[in-house]
């Protein structure tokens, strides 16, 4: 299913997507097919369900035009635990 036909049948309101086609250009992660899992029409439950989502789900507002988000990179470090520390 295409985003426009996304926002045709769910108008205003938060959906639970999954990605079934995509594509990356720069920083932009662009989602051009989908299934929909299920619309969320509490935001609260919206937040929760973003926050509990993993892989290719998505918790998006029909409001927004075209389904794209931002693709953060997690840097990070590891530290050596403290007894392997030298003094």
């Amino acid at each position: 299913m295409l985003w426009s036909e996304v926002r045709e049948l769910f108008p205003n309101q938060f959906v639970l997507v999954q990605a079934i086609k995509s594509h990356q250009h720069g920083n932009k992660l662009y989602v051009d097919e989908m299934a929909v899992i299920r619309p969320i029409p509490d935001p609260k439950e919206a937040t929760r369900e973003l926050l509990k989502s993993r892989d290719a789900n998505y918790v998006y507002h029909t409001s927004k035009p075209e389904l794209v988000m931002e693709v953060v990179s997690r840097v990070g470090f590891r530290r050596s635990p403290v007894e392997d520390r030298p003094n």
